[in-house]
């Protein structure tokens, strides 16, 4: 016995399961009642006894239990028969010492699923298998003082077991009553109490929030909440969403999806207020948007961009105005002054003159983000929602600046079609969406706390209201052949000063143009398994890209 107990203290967790599951096999359960407690049995209670202590686990039969759904951990829908056929007893004793079972599911070490037929099964979570790998049990976290990240990340749990069939309605809704009630510090919370849901209709919205926060879901439909919901219950809330009679709709948090400019009674979305007021507190990155998207600074590349002496000082200027305690100081004195704080940037100049480009190296130097606006596939979703669509735009950028250390830089790439010259006296439907568009953009131009920069080609149709609201105006102008000769050589560094001026000469690239035949070196020298730079072959690609342009017409960067 005591060389036994040696071998089991040099054992890990696992092993020790492993042994408990081995020796229990097919010995069927032998329980003893003595006082107020029954006492296992078992040849196995050496090791049972070994792993109580390790794991802190106060009871016998709660632990031989766990084992044995740890040894059937790969089935996701563990019954009760199962169990038995481990041991080789009836299921009527399975069934006699199921509270042992109840306990498992209740310390979160096991979930329990209840389908909508009424047939019960287990599983035995990933979490559970991690936390014994690693030698000890799940903590039971606590719910009380979350952040509003934390909380809606107990909710998002709470309704993927919900969705899973693994708690039942009655649990979910005591569940997240308690932690409502355990957070009553976050602005969340506050609001969703004051609205005295009732318990199915406190579900259904913490649904619509899941669906947009994960998925950026605005096109809900009855079939995305059927795995949360009964049949009778579902039909009762599809019904009043669908003849917008329901009680989320009348406190204006949840309304009817769009298709065009038409409202699509078939599916729904939280209202722009919603998202605004009720989840405006998470710190969170919502699924795609398909009007905007974020891209990080720490996921753009670096790459070096070479401009006339001009444009490098404004570039530098601007650098250095955007990192994060200068722009502080600068905003608090503008304040103080009484001056707008926001910084409005437009950059203009021919086609692959490196605007866009600047803005990526920019964010990535001072550590913002970029909140990018798809200008023409705002345009096609105006229709009949023009303000609503595009204050939602800055609105969006506002919440973003206010949840983040630092305010992200919206960016208007390519934005021509929304600069333009508004229609005097505009009569057609399509001239007045223009202006209301351009209004509001030149209105919260004006009352723009963050950054915005705008990327155009052309500037001989910009509206004078316009040009006047941005700060900085950068010309990014057409590259001289020095210039060129050092983005040639940036792109394909085995070229010698004068292999690069002569490229640089002959073809008035833009930078954009001379990635391009860098590329295609690349993939040559791939397939052909040749690295050797290969001059005439980089010519014929020039000529190939220049599609009969003559070659004196520079183009630019």
């Amino acid at each position: 016995m005591e060389k036994s107990t040696t071998t089991m203290k040099k054992m890990n967790i696992m092993d020790i399961i492993e042994q408990i599951v081995e020796l229990t096999s097919s010995e069927g359960i032998t329980t003893v009642q003595k006082k107020t407690k029954t006492v296992l049995e078992s040849p196995a209670m050496p090791f049972i006894k070994e792993l109580m202590k390790r794991l802190g686990m106060d009871d016998e039969i709660e632990t031989l239990f766990m084992c044995v759904f740890v040894d059937q951990c790969n089935d996701s829908r563990i019954c009760l028969r199962d169990i038995a056929r481990h041991f080789d007893v009836r299921l009527v004793k399975i069934l006699s010492l199921s509270s042992y079972i109840d306990n498992l599911v209740k310390h979160g070490i096991i979930y329990r699923r209840k389908d909508r037929d009424g047939d019960v099964t287990y599983r035995m979570p990933a979490s559970t298998i991690n936390c014994l790998c690693e030698g000890k049990l799940p903590e039971v976290e606590s719910i009380e003082g979350l952040t509003a990240q934390e909380f809606y990340d107990h909710v998002d749990k709470l309704l993927e077991r919900r969705e899973n069939d693994e708690i039942e309605d009655t649990e979910l809704h005591q569940y997240l009553h308690e932690l409502i009630n355990s957070n009553s510090q976050l602005d969340l919370t506050t609001r969703l109490r004051s609205y005295c849901f009732s318990d199915n209709d406190l579900t259904l919205f913490l649904v619509f929030c899941r669906l947009f926060v994960n998925n950026g879901d605005d096109h809900i439909c009855r079939s995305d909440l059927r795995d949360y919901f009964t049949t009778p219950i579902i039909r009762r809330h599809t019904s009043c969403l669908i003849d917008g009679t329901h009680s989320l709709m009348q406190v204006k948090l949840v309304e009817h999806s769009f298709d065009d400019g038409q409202a699509n009674t078939e599916q729904w979305r939280l209202t722009d207020y919603a998202k605004r007021e009720v989840l405006g507190e998470l710190k969170l990155k919502v699924g795609k948007d398909n009007r905007v998207g974020l891209t990080h600074h720490e996921d753009i590349t670096a790459k070096e961009l070479f401009y006339n002496a001009n444009v490098t000082r404004q570039v530098n200027q601007l650098q250095s105005l955007l990192g994060k305690e200068r722009m502080n100081r600068v905003q608090q004195r503008l304040k103080a002054k009484g001056m707008r704080t926001g910084f409005t940037c437009l950059f203009y100049g021919a086609p692959g003159t490196g605007k866009t480009e600047t803005v990526q190296q920019l964010a990535r130097l001072t550590g913002r983000d970029i909140m990018l606006v798809d200008v023409p596939n705002i345009r096609s979703k105006w229709v009949g929602e023009t303000e609503k669509n595009i204050k939602e735009v800055f609105d969006s950028y506002k919440r973003l600046a206010a949840s983040n250390d630092m305010a992200p830089i919206l960016l208007f790439n390519e934005a021509d079609a929304v600069l333009n010259k508004r229609a005097e006296g505009a009569t057609g439907s399509v001239d007045k969406m223009e202006n209301a568009m351009q209004n509001i953009i030149l209105q919260e131009m004006e009352q723009m706390e963050g950054i915005m920069i705008a990327t155009t080609n052309l500037t001989g149709s910009l509206d004078a209201a316009f040009e006047r609201r941005f700060l900085y105006k950068i010309e990014f102008e057409k590259p001289t052949p020095e210039e060129s000769r050092h983005i040639w050589q940036s792109m394909l560094p085995e070229l010698s000063d004068t292999e690069a001026l002569n490229l640089a000469s002959a073809y008035a690239f833009s930078g954009g143009q001379i990635e391009n035949i860098a590329r295609k070196q690349l993939i040559d020298s791939v397939l052909n398994e040749n690295d050797t730079l290969d001059l005439a072959a980089i010519h014929a690609a020039c000529r190939n890209e220049s599609l009969g342009k003559q070659s004196g017409q520079r183009i630019g960067f």
